[in-house]
């Protein structure tokens, strides 16, 4: 069953953190979500696209539809209840036995935040020295969600590195500006994720460059 923290936890992704909070509605059965761009909900009513409809996300399954706002789907939008929806998404020509995605292991069952998987320099500086790192080469900020490794100056070519502690996931960010940028300016795991996506569009939040190991014998 989905909690509404792990609905707006996607919609941050997805659509970006400003408006997260705001983009998710509680409907009973589901969750619907505003697919507005940022710029409406700044209030310039101008900037509203047209053809998009809300996502309906249900909550016992975390199947998510992308709705339409033609004529058709309307009646969607009303639904009360899983065995309602299936019924006018049928009316609308859509399949809902067959949703567009959904939110399953990857964002709705994290653990909890408490239940990091790399919470500690110890566990990072052991996968860094199987990597072939010396401790002089680097040095490790906190970032409460996240280790970063960043390279000492004579490497600093390869750019820092976030570990993302909930997840163990490593995101290797080169040497582009932007890149930075947008990873050094997230406050959370969610909006690295969105900041993410805004300078690299084609990242995968469920796909980091590589994941560090909860136990493993240090070759070095």
């Amino acid at each position: 069953m989905l909690s509404r923290e792990e609905v707006v936890a996607w919609v941050a992704i997805r659509y970006g953190p400003r408006h997260a909070e705001k983009r998710a509605s509680d409907g009973g059965f589901a969750f619907w979500v505003d697919t507005q761009p940022d710029d409406y909900h700044d209030g310039h009513p101008n900037a509203m696209t047209y053809g998009n409809g809300p996502c309906v996300i249900v909550k016992r399954t975390g199947d998510v539809w992308h709705l339409a706002s033609n004529p058709d789907s309307l009646p969607i939008y009303g639904a009360r209840s899983a065995k309602e929806l299936a019924r006018t998404m049928r009316a609308a020509g859509m399949n809902p036995n067959i949703p567009d995605e959904t939110i399953g292991g990857t964002l709705a069952d994290l653990p909890d935040p408490a239940a990091r998987k790399v919470d500690h320099h110890a566990h990072l500086v052991r996968w860094l020295s199987s990597n072939g790192w010396q401790e002089d080469a680097y040095r490790i900020d906190d970032r409460v969600f996240a280790f970063v490794v960043v390279p000492t100056p004579e490497i600093s070519g390869n750019g820092p590195i976030f570990v993302v502690k909930r997840t163990a996931g490593v995101w290797y960010l080169g040497s582009s500006p932007a890149v930075h940028a947008a990873a050094y300016g997230a406050r959370g795991e969610a909006e690295f994720y969105a900041a993410l996506l805004s300078v690299v569009p084609q990242a995968d939040p469920r796909q980091p460059h590589d994941r560090i190991p909860q136990s493993y014998e240090n070759p070095f």
